[in-house]
């Protein structure tokens, strides 16, 4: 597997060894895949419902050479994120994508599961504050 270029992306495939919505935004940075898990809240503002667990302990670390990682092709489902000073663009970009919304989108339980602008936010600012 090429290394892929440190960065943030969004990350379409995650598996079943994971409980995070897709899309969700990751940090790659010395070949290792950082991401924020989340989990259900009452939040009414927020929707699908879900919040990350909270704080940088909650990061979650896995190398790209993590066998759950090949066997589900994460890596393959990764689109870089451009310009982070614009989540919501980039998100609504990535979310208008025929190609993605077909492969990763594409059943009703998927797209009830998108990504809301305000945790891609939210989370991006926990994986930045990784050293």
């Amino acid at each position: 597997m090429d290394t892929i270029r440190d960065g943030y992306y969004f990350m379409f495939e995650i598996g079943w060894f994971i409980d995070l919505l897709i899309p969700t935004i990751v940090r790659v940075k010395d070949n290792d895949i950082y991401l924020v898990g989340s989990k259900p809240c009452e939040a009414k503002n927020l929707k699908p419902c879900c919040i990350p667990s909270g704080g940088a302990a909650e990061v979650k670390k896995l190398s790209t050479d993590d066998a759950a990682v090949k066997a589900f092709k994460t890596i393959d489902s990764l689109v870089p994120v451009n310009d982070l000073d614009n989540l919501a663009d980039e998100l609504k970009k990535s979310l208008e994508n025929r190609e993605i919304h077909d492969k990763y989108l594409n059943t009703k339980a998927r797209m009830q599961r998108e990504a809301t602008v305000e945790r891609i936010i939210n989370d991006y600012q926990i994986l930045s504050g990784i050293e």
